[in-house]
């Protein structure tokens, strides 16, 4: 009677960790993905490829996620732009990003390249920048550490006895394809911009059983963001992003706020502050701080979906920090301004 009990609850505990590790991977949709969406903006959409001010941008993003559920989820991800390669209209970008989820460590990781082409339709009150992305992905977990029904030996787990699963494969490696576009300009003094990506274009199998009609569905990705300066220190932005992934989706919005600490022109420098909600899933803050070309961010979900029971309403911890290199100045020729004899 003992043993029946025991097994049953073991069971009930297998169950839950596995319903967790699944509605935890859809949640979050296939791709990586970050709750600070306008920091790693190249993961969404390649045409946000050289949309800033600046020559070069480093971007730097980690996330520790469910800690409380599982095996904690680590995504990191970096990337490097290149704006106006030789003086044109082109930009460039390479992305690299490591994700590994759950008792299984199943593993993400991809290698990208993105190219965006700037198009000034009115000076710089509309510019609208197409791109396309091409990448290799590698996706892989590890079977020695999970534990199955096979392996019960009517008293405990004995992971010493086979346990009769046959995978056809531990890991896969595939191309990716993402198109999108990005618009932005000024309007009645507020800068905004948009744009809307399709990625995982190319056919993606996804089976570990060799099953050819399982395939890496395609993502779509709608983003926008506006921001307006309130006064002399103070101002604000309001940013959504919508995804869909087959059957699942999600919709973000939130906003910011920054105060400015310093006013000269030539100064970049504030501190902000924001909250954003994630549809049915959670809800995070954020702060960090802006000091010329650094950028320094830090933010936490609160998980308010049907996982709060096991998550205790913990969701993840994410930091990200970002590097832009200033434009070179443009050097015109010198002007005589007196009697070169004077």
């Amino acid at each position: 009677m003992i043993n029946k009990e025991v097994k049953k609850k073991h069971g009930y505990t297998l169950i839950g960790v596995c319903m967790c590790f699944f509605l935890s991977f859809n949640i979050f949709s296939q791709d990586i993905h970050f709750s600070q969406f306008d920091q790693a903006p190249l993961w969404n959409n390649p045409a946000e490829t050289g949309n800033f001010s600046g020559s070069a941008r480093f971007m730097g993003s980690q996330r520790t996620q469910w800690r409380s559920v599982t095996a904690a989820y680590q995504t990191f991800a970096l990337s490097a732009e290149m704006k106006a390669v030789k003086q044109s209209p082109w930009s460039m970008a390479v992305l690299v990003g490591n994700d590994i989820a759950g008792d299984s460590r199943f593993r993400t990781t991809q290698l990208q390249a993105q190219t965006s082409y700037e198009k000034k339709v009115k000076g710089d009150t509309l510019v609208f920048l197409p791109g396309m992305a091409l990448g290799i992905t590698s996706r892989g977990f590890d079977p020695s550490a999970l534990v199955y029904d096979a392996q019960w030996n009517g008293l405990v787990f004995d992971p010493s006895l086979p346990n009769q699963e046959v995978f056809a494969r531990y890991n896969r490696t595939y191309l990716t394809v993402a198109l999108g576009i990005q618009a932005k300009g000024i309007w009645k003094e507020m800068n905004w911009q948009g744009g809307v990506a399709l990625n995982n274009l190319s056919h993606i199998k996804q089976s570990f059983f060799n099953d050819d009609e399982i395939v890496l569905d395609k993502r779509l990705a709608l983003n926008f963001r506006v921001r307006k300066h309130l006064s002399n220190v103070l101002s604000a932005e309001i940013l959504t992003l919508y995804q869909k992934q087959g059957k699942l989706n999600e919709f973000v919005f939130g906003g910011r706020a920054y105060y400015a600490i310093g006013t000269e022109i030539w100064q970049n420098r504030a501190i902000f502050m924001g909250l954003h909600r994630r549809s049915k899933d959670a809800f995070w803050l954020d702060c960090g701080a802006q000091y010329d070309q650094w950028r320094f961010g830090i933010s936490y979900d609160i998980n308010t979906s049907k996982l709060r029971p096991a998550s205790a309403a913990k969701g993840g911890m994410e930091v990200s920090i970002s590097y832009i290199i200033p434009p070179k100045p443009k050097l015109g020729k010198l002007k005589e301004i007196c009697d070169p004899f004077f």
